[in-house]
C-alpha cells in the first residue's frame, strides 16, 4: 500500500509540472474538444446514447477499438477515418508532454539528492 501512495504523490508532482506548461493546457483542451466533438457527432449520426458515444470516442482516440460499437453509416465511417488520424496526433502530443514532465520531475529529484550529498 505504501508504494501506491508514493506513486500517487509522485504523480501529483508530475501533474503540477504539466499544468504549468501552456502547451500542455492547449493539448488538454484539444483532447477535451475532440472528445466532445466525437461524442456529439456519434450521438447524432450513429444514434448512440451520449455515454456510448463518449465511450466510442475514447476507444477510437486511444486506438483501442474493442469493436463492440462501430460506425454503420457512411458519414460515420468517413468521420471516423479523419477522427482517428487527427486524434493520434493529439494523443501523441499528450504523451510526449507527459514524458517531458516526468523527465523534469526525475531531474529535479536527482538534483535535490545531489545537493544533500
Amino acid at each position: 500500500m505504501i508504494p501506491f501512495f508514493i506513486l500517487m504523490r509522485n504523480m501529483y508532482h508530475v501533474l503540477r509540472i504539466l499544468f504549468r506548461q501552456d502547451e500542455q493546457k492547449a493539448v488538454m483542451f484539444s483532447v477535451a474538444f475532440l472528445l466532445a466533438v466525437g461524442m456529439f457527432f456519434y450521438h447524432g449520426a450513429e444514434e448512440l446514447s451520449y455515454l456510448d458515444a463518449l465511450y466510442f470516442s475514447v476507444m477510437t482516440l486511444s486506438t483501442v477499438g474493442y469493436g463492440d460499437i462501430h460506425p454503420v453509416t457512411p458519414i460515420g465511417k468517413i468521420f471516423t477515418m479523419g477522427y482517428v488520424l487527427l486524434g493520434i496526433g493529439v494523443i501523441s502530443a499528450l504523451i510526449v508532454n507527459f514524458n517531458r514532465a516526468l523527465k523534469e520531475f526525475h531531474a529535479s529529484k536527482d538534483s535535490a539528492k545531489q545537493k544533500k550529498s
